[in-house]
Order: C-alpha cells, then structure tokens, then sequence
C-alpha cells in the first residue's frame, strides 16, 4: 500500500554500501518485515514515498498523484529545483528529516513550516549474533582529523587498552558487526551524522558508545551553520559523551560502569523495523 520512487544511480556504481544505498535496503527489509505491501517506481497504490529527490526524482513528482506524497529523506536542500518544494507546499504531504537537529535545519535555515517537515529514520536490523570480547576497544573514524584520532589513539595506549580501528569507506559492511561484538566499547570519533546508521548498527550489537560528540554542523559554511550531533538518536543506555579531549574523568566512569550500558535495548525500542515502519505509516496516516 505504498509506492516507493528511488533510482539506483543515485548512489553511483560502487560495490561499497553507503547511506543511501543502506536506507532503501533496510526499508525494503523493514516493510517486507512487517507485512506492508509496496510497489516500486510505479504509482500502484494511494501513497507516493519519493526516497530520493534529485533531478530524477524532480521530475517523477510532477508526474504523481501528489495529495499523499512523501518527499526524503535523500534531499539536498541546496539544488535549485528543490525550490518548487518550498514555494508549492500543497504538492506534498511532508518532507523527511532523518533526525530533529536535519528538521530544524530545514525550519530554521530554508524557512520551511514545521508542520511539513517529518522525522523518519530508517529501520536498524538487530543481529543475531553471540558477543565474544577480543577486545577492550573499536574506534569508528568518520570525518574527523588526524590529530584528533592520533589523541584518541594515545589516550586507549595510555590506558593500555587494545583497539582495533574502522575507517569510514575503508571497511566491508560485515567487520562493524564482528569487530563491535568483540569489544567491550566504541570510541565513536565522527562528524555530524544526519541519523548515523552504520553507529545505530553498532548500538544494535549491544556495543556501548563513548562518543567525543561534535555540536555544530557547518559543512555549507557559516551561514548555514546550526546545533548538531554525532549521535542523533540517543539516551543514557548508550553510553556517554564527551566534547572536548579531556576524556579522564568521564571515561574512568563510563568503564567502571560499562555493563550497565544497553543501546541494543534502545535500538529494539526506538530504531527497530518495527518502530521505523509504524512511524512511517504514521507519516501517511494510514493506519
């Protein structure tokens, strides 16, 4: 009962997965899951759910019975044909933001009227995998400096921990399961995410996170600059953040505490296919 729009070219001819590749997957996944018939790239049932709007996808919505239209969450606000968005809000019944901190983006920035903008993210699958602790640390690198993982580096061999180190496009999709399950914790060190899959699958291994967390998102320069976060989707099961290098205290006291941390169980309540696909038909109002 809903038609999805998405074209593969949008995230181009590599065999790597990335964030948009991921999203139509898990959704594929999540829908199949939960019993939601679906159709793709054709206009079978009421509801319209465009993944993607790039030209591409500019275009098929004109082309749309639009009264129940669902736009996002790929959607580069700065691409000029967006514009028809903002200035023919009757086209559509909401935009996709996939965390808070992307809507108030879209509100605060772009002028949009909150009330068209809708937080959705994707489905995170938990793995049915057993924990076997190799050891004391993963590091997750993703738009961060050098010098910044050189001090994360320095501070886990001052605490003569062992680590292994994943590097963003580096890594087959299969080593964040296996390396998060045989370590005690993460030492999650990346930039902005907009929902931050690949770490909400970290999460889903029961792994718990200590976060050096960013609070500004300025990729598009100062006047877009707006409160942002590495871990959008987030609560004190998790684990703890930090956001500056003096790690000592709060560290000390995340690893005296590390089995008491649970984020699989906040993956399974808040970011579970399940979850993700009740929102989703929330958004359309179907029931």
């Amino acid at each position: 009962m809903i038609n999805l729009f998405y074209e593969p070219s949008y995230w181009g001819h590599s065999s790597r997965m990335n964030g948009p590749k991921k999203v139509v997957e898990n959704l594929l996944a999540s829908l199949k899951q939960e019993g939601i018939s679906y159709a793709v790239n054709v206009e079978e049932y009421n509801n319209n759910f465009l993944i993607q709007y790039d030209w591409t996808g500019h275009v098929k919505h004109s082309n749309l019975t639009l009264q129940n239209c669902v736009i996002g969450p790929q959607i580069w606000m700065f691409d000029s044909h967006v514009n028809e968005l903002k200035e023919n809000l009757h086209y559509y019944k909401s935009i996709i933001a996939p965390s808070q901190w992307v809507k108030d983006l879209y509100v605060s920035k772009f002028g949009y009227p909150h009330e068209k903008i809708s937080v959705w993210s994707v489905g995170i699958e938990l793995p049915d995998i057993q924990r076997e602790e190799k050891y004391d640390c993963l590091v997750y690198f993703k738009r961060r400096t050098r010098q910044e993982l050189e001090k994360v580096i320095s501070f886990l061999d001052s605490k003569q921990l062992t680590y292994n180190v994943l590097e963003y496009g580096s890594y087959e999709p299969e080593q964040i399961n296996k390396l998060a399950a045989q370590s005690k914790f993460c030492f999650l060190l990346n930039g902005t995410e907009s929902q931050g899959i690949a770490v909400q699958e970290i999460m889903a291994t029961g792994t718990p996170l200590f976060v050096w967390d960013v609070t500004e998102w300025n990729d598009q320069g100062e006047q877009w600059r707006v409160p942002a976060t590495s871990v959008p989707f987030w609560s004190t099961d998790c684990g703890e953040k930090v956001f500056d290098s003096n790690f000592d205290e709060t560290f000390d006291s995340f690893y005296s505490r590390i089995g008491e941390y649970n984020p699989r169980k906040y993956v399974k309540e808040n970011l579970s296919y399940k979850q993700s696909v009740k929102t989703l038909m929330e958004i359309f109002d179907v029931n």
